[in-house]
This record gives structure tokens, C-alpha cells and sequence, in this order.
């Protein structure tokens, strides 16, 4: 069987990293990220484009956080990159595996959900004349989390105190990156396109106890700080995801995260 040929933006990033080795015996992969220079922006990027089967756009900055600070530039890159993107895909009729965020059901809520909002409403702007999958991540953790994100799996893995903001009575569906990037194999088959799936388990958990089974492994004590603006719940409703991706999901938060806890080197170093 004929291999694909997948372009990669944001490989070097957490969920790229992790997916280009589950491609890699079915693809002839072609990676782009800002951090080895290539930017989206590039007049070259467009030849990367025209070469491919299949571009998955992961490229994004993922802080809410940070999107505050730098409002603009999160724009310039999570919109007008994926507006390229999408632009580039259309003209030369490829597939487009975008990966979105639960965070679009609440735009109001920071820069950055406003923004993958945005870019998703382009994305699917284009869906009538080219071949698109949306996949609406919920709360990805596993190695080679991103420090930058604002993860709290991530803070409360690396931090010298856990803290939570708020009451922790917050819920979250938390899905493990193995999970997801499997996922985002299988979107390779043509029953994905045209089709929008919100990827998680279908379960959530607060925040309290995610904090616990962090504290209960690291030995740690538990400090709680005023609340900050956030979703107050959140879940995947996977019914479409049930339905295209047949696979049984295999994240397991307690084992998951005791597993990270014992293994705390393979999180990535970001710069």
C-alpha cells in the first residue's frame, strides 16, 4: 500500500512529537514547526503544502495565560497561520486534519479560546470543497507535556507545591496524548472527513482529584488560592468520536499519572 505523504505543523510540540513515530510506518512525514525556523508564514511553506496528502496543523501557542499578555501574536499565530493553512489546503484540494479545543464552546472566556474559535469557523469555512477533519481536544496530558501551556497535569507534575485555584470542584476531561495521536492516525481514513469529533473520555474529574492522586504520589501537601476566570465544567461528548474511532480508549488517570510521576524525565524540555 502506496504510503501518505503527511505534513506536520508543530512536530517538535507535544502532540506532534508524539504522533510522528505512531506515523511513521504508514507515512512519509515532512515536519514544520517555528522552532527549527519554519515558519507557517514562509513562501516555501506553500510547496511543503502542495507535496502533501495530508497536513495536520497542530502549530499553536496553547497558554491562555500567555494569550493575555501577548494577545496579538496569539491571533497572528492561531488564526492567520491556520487561515493560511486552510487556504493553502483548499487551493490545492488536500486534506486538512485540524486539531481545535473544547475551549471554542467559550470564546468569551480568554484570547487564546477566542482564537481556536476563530481559526475553527475558517476551518470550517473550507469544508464544502475540501476534504476536513475537526478534532475538539479536551485536556491532553502524557509525555512531553508543553511547561508553557498551563497544564495543570504538567504544574502539578513538576511544581514544588500543588496548588489549585479556587474551591477545586472544577471538572475536567482529561484524555492521555497516546489516545489522541492514535486518534489522529485514524483520521487518516476517508470516513473521517467532513466530520467534527470532540475527543476525551467522555468522563470528568475535578480538579481535587486530580490534585490528590499528584499530592498522594509526590509525597505532597495540597494549597488552595483565590479562584481565577475559567469553565466551571467540561466534558467531550464522544458520541461521534464512538462512532468513527473503534478502538477502545486506553487512558487510565491513576495509573497515567502514577506513571508520570515515576518516570518525570521524559517530560520535554522545552526552551
Amino acid at each position: 500500500m502506496k504510503k501518505q505523504r503527511c505534513l506536520i505543523t508543530g512536530e517538535n510540540g507535544f502532540i506532534g512529537s508524539n504522533l510522528e513515530p505512531v506515523l511513521f510506518r504508514d507515512c512519509i512525514i515532512k515536519g514544520w514547526d517555528i522552532d527549527a525556523g519554519w515558519d507557517i508564514f514562509r513562501s516555501d511553506f506553500e510547496e511543503a503544502v502542495k507535496w502533501s496528502d495530508v497536513v495536520y496543523h497542530l502549530a499553536a501557542l496553547t497558554s491562555v495565560a500567555e494569550s493575555f499578555n501577548n494577545p496579538d501574536q496569539v491571533f497572528a499565530t492561531n488564526v492567520l497561520g491556520t487561515a493560511r493553512v486552510a487556504y493553502l489546503c483548499r487551493k490545492y484540494n488536500k486534506k486538512l486534519i485540524y486539531t481545535s479545543s473544547m475551549a471554542v464552546y467559550h470564546p468569551e472566556l480568554s484570547p487564546y479560546a477566542n482564537t481556536k474559535y476563530l481559526a475553527e469557523e475558517m476551518v470550517k469555512g473550507i469544508m464544502k470543497s475540501t476534504p476536513v477533519v475537526i478534532l475538539r481536544l479536551s485536556n491532553v496530558f502524557g509525555e512531553g507535556m508543553n511547561p508553557e501551556s498551563g497544564s495543570i497535569m504538567y504544574n502539578f507534575l513538576t511544581d514544588k507545591e500543588i496548588v489549585i485555584f479556587g474551591d477545586g470542584e472544577q471538572t475536567r476531561d482529561y484524555i492521555h496524548v497516546r489516545d489522541v495521536v492514535s486518534i489522529l492516525k485514524d483520521a487518516l481514513k476517508k470516513k473521517w472527513n467532513g466530520k467534527i469529533a470532540e475527543v476525551g473520555t467522555g468522563e470528568s474529574y475535578t480538579v481535587n482529584y486530580v490534585a490528590g492522586l499528584f499530592a498522594y504520589f509526590r509525597g505532597l501537601k495540597i494549597k488552595y488560592k483565590p479562584g481565577r476566570r475559567e469553565i466551571k465544567w467540561s466534558i467531550a461528548n464522544t458520541q461521534m468520536l464512538k462512532t468513527l474511532y473503534k478502538k477502545k480508549l486506553t487512558t487510565n488517570l491513576e495509573e497515567d499519572i502514577k506513571e508520570l510521576v515515576n518516570n518525570p524525565i521524559e517530560i520535554t524540555d522545552y526552551p
